[in-house]
This record gives structure tokens, C-alpha cells and sequence, in this order.
């Protein structure tokens, strides 16, 4: 049994949706795009699952824009983060 292939992060998916729609893989560069992935990632709970499409079915609009204000409040913190330097400072500790 390969666990790892059927059960998924659904805060990954709809971080990836979100930097699309946002076009950021377009105002950075790479680096900075995986940084700010795992920056915002971090600062969302994880809510796994075996298949997205049920949560979609299954979740509330109001609970779609809650976590959608989520995701782009960690997706601003990663931003300032990334911003500040404080990761290059923290690299060199």
C-alpha cells in the first residue's frame, strides 16, 4: 500500500490555485516561489485528504471563503517574511 499517493494536503491544492490566480510564478523568480509555498504552507493547518473533489462537494461556501481568507493572509505573511530578509538572516545563523 502506497499511502503517500493516495492521501493529499487539500491546503497544498488550493495554495496552487491560489498563486495562479494571483500569476506569481510570473513576479518571481523560482526560488522565491518555493520559498513563499513553504512559507504560507507552514502557517496553514493541514487538512488532508484522499480525494479533493469530495471536499469541494462537501464544504460550504462560507467555509470556502474562510479558508480562502487564509490562504491569502499566509500567502501576505510569507510575503513580508521573504521581504524583511529574514530568511537570509535565519540561513546564516
Amino acid at each position: 500500500m502506497q499511502l503517500n499517493e493516495d492521501i493529499t494536503n487539500f491546503m497544498e491544492t488550493l495554495v496552487e490555485e491560489e498563486f495562479e490566480r494571483q500569476n506569481i510564478s510570473t513576479q518571481f523568480d523560482n526560488d522565491y516561489v518555493q520559498d513563499l509555498f513553504c512559507l504560507t504552507l507552514n502557517q496553514l493547518s493541514p487538512h488532508y485528504v484522499r480525494n479533493t473533489i469530495d471536499v469541494r462537494i462537501n464544504i460550504t461556501p462560507a467555509q470556502r471563503q474562510d479558508i480562502a481568507q487564509k490562504v491569502i493572509s499566509a500567502m501576505h505573511e510569507g510575503h513580508k517574511v521573504l521581504g524583511s530578509h529574514r530568511r537570509s538572516a535565519q540561513a546564516r545563523d
